[in-house]
């Protein structure tokens, strides 16, 4: 379902490299996709007797349930859909399908810690148990009531501009920040994580569409991450197309003008800090504090943008 598997008769998924959807199921996330498929699903489900994937996430644990008990899924397709976007593209669908994917999260993790054969029990369960746990989500849970709290918080935080900055400059919104306890960038499995700027809060502060540059800044410099909007990996349907640009030249410039100790990276190496991250100050596999103005890191950024775009 979400992901390309070889030999499949046939793949609903949105990932870029997988075989496209049939036009009529064509969707941004794969858990959409294949609720259309259940509407009509003689024509798209009936045939096929076994489904699979090459992967676990929300938006993959969804989509099999789909597949497998349309007649189960179909009555909550509002609230699958905004988990699966919740997990796949850190967006904040609202605090009901977003505790759904800590839910699903919860569960991997679990299973996870189990040991061998963790992904068929994911698979299994979410297929066996789905409105059990769509119920389990909306009960009261220490880590879920949490993660909630944060997002909601910061959500308020970034909108009343309290403890953060926010500047748009053409296709790249910067956020600034002060360090208190780090910024992690990818949550495809987040459940409870104790992050400065949670991912989902950014996009109800800026366009989604818009390339981040996130300035953590702290007591040895700031830490510059250049972001791609949190959906343009996928292959989607409703929101627009954002090409990842060559940024090459951008790092280059950057570490010649570069004091501090750290490296700038870029694609494929930038990608080891963070799913959808372009360009990144860092040190080994981690992001890290660089010695350069905020002023200067926006400029040669917003530059390399404008003229990717023309």
């Amino acid at each position: 379902m979400d992901g390309s598997v070889p030999g499949a008769a046939a793949t609903y998924s949105h990932w870029r490299d997988a075989p496209e959807p049939p036009p009529g199921l064509a969707a941004d996330t794969s858990t959409e996709m294949t609720l259309k498929a259940a509407a009509d699903a003689g024509r798209w489900l009936d045939p096929y007797h076994v489904v699979c994937n090459n992967h676990i996430d929300a938006d993959g644990l969804l989509s099999l349930a789909i597949a497998c008990r349309p007649e189960v899924a179909i009555p909550h397709a509002r609230l699958l859909i905004g988990a699966a976007e919740a997990g796949d593209f850190s967006s904040w669908p609202g605090r009901e399908p977003f505790r759904l994917m800590l839910r699903l999260h919860q569960l991997i993790r679990d299973e996870q810690a189990r040991g061998i054969g963790w992904e068929q029990r994911s698979c299994t369960a979410v297929v066996d148990d789905l409105v059990v746990l769509i119920a389990e989500s909306a009960q009261p849970d220490r880590e879920r009531d949490s993660q909630v709290r944060r997002v909601e918080d910061t959500i308020a935080r970034l909108a009343n501009r309290d403890g953060f900055s926010i500047d748009t400059y053409g296709r790249i919104a910067v956020v600034t920040w002060k360090r208190r306890h780090g910024h992690r960038s990818d949550s495809f499995l987040t459940v409870d994580d104790d992050d400065d700027l949670p991912p989902w809060a950014i996009g109800c502060a800026v366009p989604e569409h818009l390339f981040q540059l996130l300035a953590m800044e702290t007591p040895d410099g700031t830490v510059y991450q250049l972001d791609a909007p949190r959906y343009s990996w996928a292959r989607v349907v409703n929101l627009p197309h954002v090409p990842w640009p060559d940024l090459s030249d951008v790092r280059d410039r950057l570490q010649a003008a570069e004091s501090g100790s750290c490296r700038w990276v870029d694609r494929p190496v930038s990608a080891r800090l963070g799913f959808v991250c372009q360009l990144a100050s860092a040190q080994g596999d981690t992001t890290a504090p660089s010695a350069l103005a905020a002023a200067h890191v926006v400029y040669a950024c917003r530059s390399a943008l404008d003229a990717s775009a023309v």
